[in-house]
């Protein structure tokens, strides 16, 4: 067995006592603490993305369903068509309304011309002026049933109007509610739209925070579709009886990526009064039974050592944490590397 002679551990040794005297500070990155009298709690309610206009929508006449141009989730456009009715019977209808217009403004054309022969023949005493009477009346009645066709036609455009669905402003399909071949009824809701571009987002808070708020005032909402800013448009007046909350609501801007359905967070700051700093949470190490402690620095002649602080941890929001301690301001906390000190330790 190979040993190890004396004199190299002795070597060693005086190279580790050396290396530890020349280098006797570990570098560590600190923060500074700025103490405050207070600080802000934000407190998460969550909520949904509404389109800024929902309707259904359905046929105002009813009739036999003969397409279905659209598919749930499908984009449209103010003014597209989405469905139509089966519109045979009408268009045989103002079929036979226009033979028989035509036919009334032929009789009607002759009976103009033979007024026209009779005023002539009137004037040499060969026709009465009753036979001429008789004959305006023939007019007048034909005149008024020509009036009546026109009315009538125009009733069955307009019901062929009716028999086709489209859209009333740029939206999505949200559902189709209906197949080809279905019958259904006057006012019958066949589809939802929901408005597209714009977009608002609807929240249920606690009527003590409702109460606090400004018209116009800025928000940040969060969900899958990222974080927002925006702005309050909306606070309601009353509270929900069932759930005690007050709905507000926030505008979301056009280019957003959230969409109708989508569940939303809305962060509302709420002031608590707290002498105390904040600090990364990583600054934090844990202390005797389930107590928090920070590492402060002590300046001396050849640098810093360590110190441990008891601190109370008040708030953690986002990565950082308000604590409560007795460190004065402008002291050095440790924020990295904490587990690789000990109190008394030179840095």
């Amino acid at each position: 067995m190979n040993r190890i002679p004396i004199y190299l551990l002795s070597l060693i040794a005086t190279f580790i006592s050396f290396y530890t005297v020349a280098n006797p500070q570990q570098p560590v990155i600190t923060e500074p603490v700025h103490r405050q009298n207070g600080y802000e709690v934000f407190r998460v309610f969550a909520g949904r993305v509404l389109g800024s206009q929902r309707a259904d929508i359905g046929f105002e006449q009813a009739g036999v369903v003969q397409q279905v141009l659209v598919d749930d989730g499908q984009a449209v456009k103010a003014g597209e068509l989405l469905a139509k009715l089966d519109r045979r019977s009408l268009n045989i209808e103002r079929d036979q309304l226009k033979a028989r217009q035509q036919e009334l403004n032929a009789r009607l054309s002759q009976l103009q011309r033979d007024v026209v022969r009779y005023k002539a023949l009137r004037e040499k005493s060969y026709v009465s002026e009753g036979q001429l009477e008789e004959l305006e009346t023939q007019v007048t009645a034909s005149q008024a049933q020509s009036a009546q066709i026109d009315a009538q036609l125009k009733a069955v455009n307009l019901q062929l109007e009716k028999t086709e669905l489209k859209a009333p402003f740029n939206g999505e399909v949200a559902k189709v509610q209906v197949e080809e071949g279905v019958v259904v009824g006057q006012g019958q809701v066949v589809m939802q739209l929901v408005e597209t571009g714009e977009s608002e987002a609807v929240f249920g808070i606690s009527d003590r925070l409702g109460r606090d708020l400004v018209m116009g005032q800025s928000m940040q909402v969060s969900g899958d579709f990222g974080d927002i800013d925006t702005n309050l448009i909306a606070v309601a007046s009353n509270l929900d009886w069932r759930s005690q909350t007050r709905t507000i609501r926030v505008a979301l801007p056009e280019n957003t990526s959230a969409v109708d359905g989508n569940t939303a967070y809305i962060h509302l700051p709420q002031h608590r009064e707290a002498t105390g700093f904040w600090m990364p949470a990583q600054a934090l190490l844990e202390d005797v039974r389930g107590t928090w402690a920070v590492y402060g620095l002590q300046k001396n002649a050849e640098g810093y050592q360590v110190q441990k602080h008891s601190v109370e941890a008040l708030y953690h929001h986002r990565g950082r944490v308000y604590l409560s301690g007795e460190l004065a301001d402008g002291s050095l906390v440790v924020t990295e590397g904490v587990h690789r000190l000990a109190p008394g330790q030179a840095v």
